[in-house]
């Protein structure tokens, strides 16, 4: 008798243990579903309110039309063009680029809805906050364009892509030896470059200039390349591998590829102190 009821019990802990991984089960299914359903409310939600800043919106398009250097101001010349949803004759717009503390405004000029004007940027690390003042009838509305982590991101140069090949061979004898090193440049928003001259790769070593060879031109626009590039180097250095160039209006322009670091072991790559990846590029105007 005693078995029997030792086998019911067992059995009916079984069922209850089947029973709650059941409802475990349930439960789980029903908060992934309530997860994903709040997920979707917020994506309809996120949508609305985009549609309503949208309606309300006066901006109904812009473009920044071209970016030069000024070597006057050691900056840069952002030209930007806007179309209006709605205007007046007595409407007047203002391009502003915010810049840390410091705040710039230019008049853009037009009609038909459309306008033109171009703002000053100098060249710091500061956010770039791109945005036009519409004013009409005593009444002021600013509407935001765009923003750069930097005006630097908006450099008529741009290095979009690099490569390089090494080994730790190469660090015998205490040098560092590269080979097959290409950069690939463009203009601001993949825009054709200006006219360059003075393409060179630098191996610099703790800041300065160890090694440098002339670019070659790659086998696309806007590539080029260096079969080899080598600088001595001891435990405790660091070496970077950089691209130089200049443009039309004189300015330098020197882009950060990679960098190193020695120990006893050899290299390491990653680079720090001096080459600090924000610093770069770097801009000579003479």
């Amino acid at each position: 008798m005693t078995l029997v009821l030792c086998a019911l019990l067992l059995g009916l802990n079984l069922w209850q243990l089947r029973q709650l991984s059941d409802l475990r089960g349930r439960l789980d299914e029903a908060e992934g579903d309530l997860q994903m359903q709040m997920r979707q409310m917020d994506q309809r939600l996120q949508a609305m309110q985009g549609a309503v800043r949208d309606a309300d919106a006066l901006v109904q398009d812009w473009e920044v039309v071209s970016v030069t250097a000024d070597p006057a101001s050691r900056g840069l010349r952002a030209e930007v063009s806007l179309q209006l949803k709605e205007w007046r004759e007595d409407t007047r717009v203002q391009l502003a680029a915010a810049q840390g503390p410091d705040t710039r405004y230019a008049a853009m000029t037009g009609g038909a809805g459309r306008y033109s004007g171009a703002v000053s940027l100098p060249l710091n690390s500061c956010e770039v906050r791109l945005f036009a003042r519409i004013s009409a009838q005593g009444l002021q509305k600013e509407e935001d364009l765009f923003s750069w982590e930097s005006a630097s991101m908006l450099l008529p140069v741009q290095c979009v892509g690099h490569g390089f090949s090494y080994s730790q061979d190469a660090v015998k004898n205490g040098a560092l030896t590269l080979t097959g090193c290409e950069a690939e440049l463009t203009g601001y928003q993949k825009r054709d470059s200006p006219q360059l001259s003075g393409q060179v790769f630098r191996l610099r070593r703790n800041g300065d200039v160890a090694a440098e060879e002339t670019a070659m031109y790659g086998n696309t626009i806007g590539q080029y390349t260096c079969e080899e590039l080598s600088s001595e180097a001891r435990p405790g250095d660091e070496i970077i591998l950089t691209f130089f160039c200049r443009d039309e209006n004189g300015l330098g322009y020197e882009f950060f590829l990679q960098g190193w670091t020695m120990d006893e072991n050899g290299f390491k790559e990653g680079a720090a102190g001096f080459s600090a990846v924000e610093d770069w590029p770097r801009l000579t105007w003479d």
